[in-house]
């Protein structure tokens, strides 16, 4: 099942956002590390987009009429060995 395409996240802000934090970072930060946070970067982004998605493509539910009841736990009858 799909989500709806008017909630999906555009893949160009995604790469906008990516290409403007990879700028400013490649003049403090050492290459090694650059790669690393750029990793952790579309990881996060990725999640995003995804949780996004996810909750886009649910339904409202109505409210049940009446909570559930807790059942009581059955206990096993004791038992003797012999």
């Amino acid at each position: 099942m799909k989500a709806d395409p008017k909630y999906a996240l555009p893949t160009h802000l995604l790469e906008d956002a990516a290409h403007i934090i990879g700028q400013s970072f490649s003049e403090i930060v050492p290459p090694e590390a650059q790669r690393h946070l750029l990793n952790a970067q579309s990881e996060l982004l990725l999640g995003l987009a995804i949780i996004l998605e996810h909750n886009a493509s649910r339904t409202v539910r109505s409210p049940r009429a009446k909570p559930r009841t807790r059942r009581k736990p059955v206990h096993p009858k004791k038992v003797t060995v012999s």
